[in-house]
């Protein structure tokens, strides 16, 4: 059984379709894809394309009507699907916590299926709770309704992740926060990615979102035929065809200064004395806002000092080197 499974399980999809009674076309038609282990892959299309669908025949929400899905190497098909469900992380975008049960409930569900010991399961809530930054003696005997939205988001990460699950699938779980909040959260989850190194099917309309998250983004035409399935870096630079090209849209290259932090610029030593400053974290995206909203040309970062000019230079070389 997947239990067996630490970290992250490759994900492997043969030809896998949906076709529902009634209906001429199918949902989605022959998918086949690999997504290695440990890596955060994106789905992203219009609406009603099908990404949605496809994701859901992964933990058998829907069931497929052909076609084969293997989780490190195993037959998901064969399965019971509640047990399958127990090892494998679901958050989507409506939350779903249960109103009446504390935090604390909410993320010792599976574990409590599972039948871990009471103690082992206190503890993992207690470690969740740190994980996902929230302190656990002031939010572990809350009620959902005593969280904001972004609070109560960063819970639904934790019940996912309570069972240690090799896979996790998440549907546009950020969509319903506001701008900031969801960008908290999307920092958030990447730095828990860093850390953990699951492997996540992450869907979402949103290509800017699916280039600062995705290790590697499918690009979706209808019924889920793949458009293009390669890295954020790749797709920015060279996309398969029109459709594509009008998902990267005419800003290409600052999403691809999104993909490149400052740290890995190695700012030079300069005077950082009154400039504004941005943490080596930061991508050169954001450096860039810091430059235009300080109506600055160089901003102080750590280990020295970071210019317009070393940003734009960097901006060519992301597209000639396509990393």
């Amino acid at each position: 059984m997947l239990d067996h499974m630490t970290g992250g399980a490759r994900i492997e999809l043969d030809n896998l379709t949906k076709r529902y009674p009634g209906q001429d076309a199918p949902a989605v038609e022959n998918v086949s894809m690999e997504i290695p282990a440990g890596e955060l892959v994106v789905f992203v299309g219009p609406s009603g394309c099908g990404k949605t669908t496809t994701m859901k025949m992964i933990n058998r929400l829907i069931e497929p009507t052909s076609g084969s899905i293997r989780i490190g190497g195993e037959d998901v098909l064969a399965l019971p699907p509640d047990e399958l469900r127990r090892h494998i992380g679901y958050v989507i975008q409506q939350i779903g916590l249960f109103p009446h049960l504390t935090i604390a409930e909410n993320i010792a569900l599976v574990p409590n299926l599972l039948r871990w010991p009471k103690a082992k399961i206190q503890a993992r809530v207690d470690e969740l709770l740190t994980l996902v930054g929230l302190d656990a003696g002031t939010y572990a005997g809350r009620y959902p309704k005593q969280l904001s939205g972004g609070q109560q988001q960063r819970v639904g990460v934790a019940r996912a992740l309570a069972a240690d699950p090799p896979v996790m699938l998440m549907d546009e779980p950020f969509g319903a926060t506001d701008p900031i909040t969801r960008e908290r959260l999307q920092n958030e989850f990447l730095r828990l990615q860093r850390e953990l190194r699951k492997t996540i099917i992450f869907v979402t309309h949103d290509f800017e979102e699916a280039v600062k998250l995705g290790d590697r983004i499918a690009v979706l035409r209808e019924r889920s035929r793949i458009a293009q399935y390669d890295t954020p870096a790749r797709i920015l630079a060279n996309p398969a065809d029109d459709y594509v090209a009008s998902f990267v849209g005419g800003d290409a290259t600052l999403k691809r200064l999104a993909l490149i932090t400052v740290a890995e610029l190695r700012p030079r030593p300069g005077d950082a004395a009154g400039l504004p400053h941005v943490p080596g974290t930061a991508t050169l995206r954001q450096a860039l806002d810091v430059m235009v909203a300080n109506a600055v040309q160089e901003v102080a970062c750590d280990g020295g000092t970071l210019t317009f000019a070393e940003i734009c230079a960097a901006a060519g070389r992301a597209v000639s080197g396509v990393r």
